[in-house]
């Protein structure tokens, strides 16, 4: 409260995420990342978004585990030739 009260809101709230903001800082020199807390799946938001830039076909997920870094990084690499997208 003495935070609110002394330098305003904007200092306690998350700030909201909308892919088409963040989309504009991107480049194959920059990617996204996110920095996950327990309970946070950015999942369904990326690929809402992916869909809205007509990429959904274009975007490889795969949920990193036990043994699954090579299958990770032949996805990285064949994206970096055909400009897909992958999310792990």
């Amino acid at each position: 409260m003495y935070i609110i009260s002394e330098m305003g809101k904007f200092f306690v709230e998350p700030p909201s995420v909308k892919m088409d903001i963040l989309y504009n800082d991107l480049s194959v020199f920059t990617p996204l990342i996110y920095v996950l807390s327990q309970g946070a799946d950015p999942t369904s938001t990326l690929l809402k978004f992916a869909d809205e830039k007509g990429f959904l076909e274009k975007l490889d997920t795969i949920s990193l585990g036990q043994g699954m870094g090579p299958r990770a990084e032949k996805l990285i690499n064949n994206a970096m030739i055909e400009g897909n997208w992958v999310s792990l």
